[in-house]
């Protein structure tokens, strides 16, 4: 019985320690895991970068900005379930982060057939990563998205007017401002066609 005890004191002292307030983004990493996510960053394309991070987190499983990279290069390449399960990886060792709490919900939103659970899920990170980071346009467009696939158009209307209030004080690139304001328009016009009429 003590055996099994100083076993599990053992694997327990060996499991990645990220609820400690590590940050993932600076996180201290073995040498040859850093080197490959700098060149995965600077990847020709998102397959070859998943590839990269990938060898990353076999030389360190804990590996949060290789986690984060791999699931937004899978986003990429339209791999949105695999992309999930990355998110989910990462949650678990980094809780309650805002950028991850996004990640997580733009994945749900991007299922290829999202059912009512997906969207509640998603919702429910969205929202909690908008209450982290009311600052970020990035939390209040997935946020509209997923009211929009919800149904509830009034509320997916407010989230874009406030991620294009946002994007406006510190502009993205010119591709993501232009989504931003798509998903605003896609909202009005879905307001007009639903709105019960007076």
């Amino acid at each position: 019985m003590r055996l099994l005890f100083f076993a599990s004191l053992l694997a327990l002292s060996l499991l990645p320690a990220a609820a400690d307030g590590a940050d993932w983004r600076t996180m201290s990493l073995p040498p040859e895991a850093e080197r490959l996510n700098r060149t995965a960053e600077n990847a020709a394309s998102a397959a070859t970068a998943s590839q990269l991070y990938a060898q990353s987190i076999r030389l360190c499983p804990s590996n949060g900005p290789a986690l984060y990279g791999l699931g937004r290069a899978l986003l990429e390449q339209d791999r949105a379930a695999n992309s999930l399960k990355v998110f989910r990886r990462l949650d678990a060792l980094f809780p309650d982060d805002p950028a991850i709490l996004e990640a997580l919900a733009t994945a749900l939103a991007r299922l290829p057939e999202p059912r009512r659970n997906d969207i509640a899920e998603g919702l429910a990170f969205a929202e909690r990563s908008a209450q982290l980071n009311p600052g970020a346009p990035e939390a209040w467009y997935v946020l509209s998205v997923l009211r929009h696939l919800d149904g509830d158009y009034a509320a997916a209307a407010e989230a874009a007017r406030r991620t294009i209030e946002l994007d406006a004080r510190n502009p993205s690139d010119p591709e993501t401002t232009a989504l931003y304001q798509q998903q605003e328009t896609a909202c009005t016009d879905a307001l007009s066609v639903f709105s019960p009429l007076d």
